[in-house]
């Protein structure tokens, strides 16, 4: 008897291929007209101009009638002009790093990150917000999606890869804590202040295991991101004697994945960075255009803004792709919390194609007018899975596989189908195409968004690069614990909720 199943007629896996690449990792990438051709984003409005039984949503006329007002705002944030401070400091910071981050540094954080892994088997990123999203989607939008059940050598030499300090959820933890169990250790922590309740707890935990095992030697398996000279982690850090990284005053949490706080974290994970910075900076030099129509987040900035002035209110954000799922779930963060004043912004819902369109498809497709759909589509998958024919054929497939037509051709109608009849339903879309998952066209779609969401706050009047109502919840939990200096706040929230009428059923 056969020890198990047999997949070899598959061939190799080619994201592990890409995966065993990673010790060849260089600090400068360098690519020629020809693999930039190939590996350009577009953004398809072909759902957005023309006619379908509701009429035309935005007229090819409309969008002409606000370039001019998108280019004003795209010129003032180029010069650095508009609100855009928090306090006294101007948060642009990511608009010029791609520039920045020259051949030195990114072999700075190589030789860190390798240094840093090679003593452990296990690497855990502590943060939550910006200090996280960023990392998270990228490590899982390019490597595989079982990526800690596979070997070591099968991962490049790479270390298991975990995140923690996002949520408080107990059981998260403790499990996650079973697939350490017995593992060296080395954790990066994240947070400029220090104080944030979810990762701080982490630490703690974290922190207290490591020391138990490593005793004097356990500062070489944590590396600390925060601020240059301020907050509770630099003096934890420095009393402690961490190596540190730090967080850039003049760039906020959800623009922050191409600063040290998110390149250290992906070079652990073998995510080629010097690849991951030149996407960013070909797509910066594309965005520097104020020609509204060869600008792409010119123009899918103008279609959000017009889309909220019509009523929409959400955004599915859909992918046919697992790993472009992830940037989806960046986007959740990066769009809502950047436009979110009084009133205005579109919920974000992230989705996978296709297995929503077999929970709310139905309400996509018939509910409430109130949604924008935007697909994120994924030309090319590392793979090609071949569908066999059955003699029998009693489910109707044969016709797929008498064409040799793969599950990759099935999986673009995931999008195509859907965009379609989404459309003549009264959905309005619109589509990114990603040629392939590679370090490149992620950078240039995280830059491409940025520069979209920074317009939309210009576009709304309002400045998109603070979170003033991220601070309730906070301000909330720490009165209810009892946290030292929140009494008065405490007081005054039980107060409140004593006069409550309480309806418990």
């Amino acid at each position: 008897m056969a020890d198990g199943i047999d997949i070899s007629d598959f061939g190799d896996n080619k994201t592990i291929r890409r995966q065993q690449q990673a010790p060849q990792r260089k600090a400068k990438f360098n690519y020629d007209d020809d693999f930039a051709g190939k590996n350009k984003l577009s953004l398809d409005i072909i759902y957005i101009i023309n006619q379908s039984p509701f009429g035309v949503f935005i007229a090819q006329e409309e969008l002409a009638d606000i370039a001019p007002l998108v280019i004003e705002k795209h010129r003032q944030l180029l010069n650095g002009e508009g609100d855009c401070k928090d306090g006294d400091i101007p948060m642009l910071g990511w608009l010029t790093l791609p520039d920045k981050i020259g051949d030195a540094h990114i072999s700075e954080i190589l030789a860190l990150a390798d240094d840093f892994k090679k003593n452990i088997d296990v690497f855990i990123s502590l943060g939550i917000g910006g200090s996280y999203l960023g990392i998270e989607a990228t490590f899982r939008a390019l490597t595989h999606t079982y990526f800690n059940q596979l070997t070591r050598k099968e991962r490049g030499d790479i270390p298991e890869i975990y995140f923690l300090g996002q949520n408080l959820d107990p059981d998260f933890f403790r499990d996650t804590l079973e697939n350490i169990r017995g593992k060296r250790i080395g954790i990066n922590v994240i947070s400029k202040s220090g104080t944030t309740t979810e990762t701080t707890i982490a630490l703690r935990l974290l922190r207290k295991l490591i020391e138990s095992w490593e005793h004097d030697k356990s500062a070489d398996f944590i590396i600390a991101t925060t601020d240059k000279t301020r907050g509770a982690l630099r003096a934890l850090a420095d009393r402690k004697k961490y190596r540190t990284l730090i967080v850039p005053e003049n760039i906020g949490g959800r623009f922050s994945v191409l600063s040290d706080v998110g390149l250290f974290g992906l070079a652990v994970a073998g995510i080629d960075i010097a690849e991951f910075v030149a996407g960013f900076r070909h797509m910066k030099s594309r965005l520097v255009s104020a020609d509204f129509w060869r600008n792409p987040a010119m123009v899918h900035a103008a279609i959000r803004h017009l889309a909220f002035q019509k009523g929409k209110r959400i955004e599915v954000i859909a992918s046919n792709s697992t790993h472009v799922y992830q940037l989806a779930r960046w986007m959740e963060q990066l769009f809502p919390e950047s436009e979110g004043r009084k009133g205005y912004g579109m919920w974000v819902s992230p989705s996978l194609y296709s297995e929503k369109l077999h929970a709310n498809g139905q309400m996509v497709q018939d509910g409430p007018r109130n949604i924008l759909e935007t697909f994120l589509r994924l030309e090319n998958h590392d793979n090609t899975i071949s569908i066999p024919p059955d003699p029998e054929n009693l489910d109707g497939f044969n016709f797929l596989s008498d064409r040799r037509e793969d599950m990759n051709y099935v999986n673009k109608l995931v999008i195509d189908g859907p965009a379609y009849a989404h459309f003549q339903g009264g959905v309005p879309s619109m589509t990114i195409s990603i040629p392939r998952r590679n370090p490149f066209n992620i950078g240039q779609f995280y830059y491409m968004m940025e520069m979209s969401v920074a317009l939309s706050g210009y576009l709304a009047g309002h400045n998109p690069f603070i979170q003033p109502g991220v601070e309730a919840y906070k301000k909330a939990m720490f009165a209810l614990a009892g946290k030292p200096g929140t009494e008065k706040d405490g007081q005054a929230l039980q107060e409140a909720l004593g006069q409550f009428k309480k309806v418990i059923i």
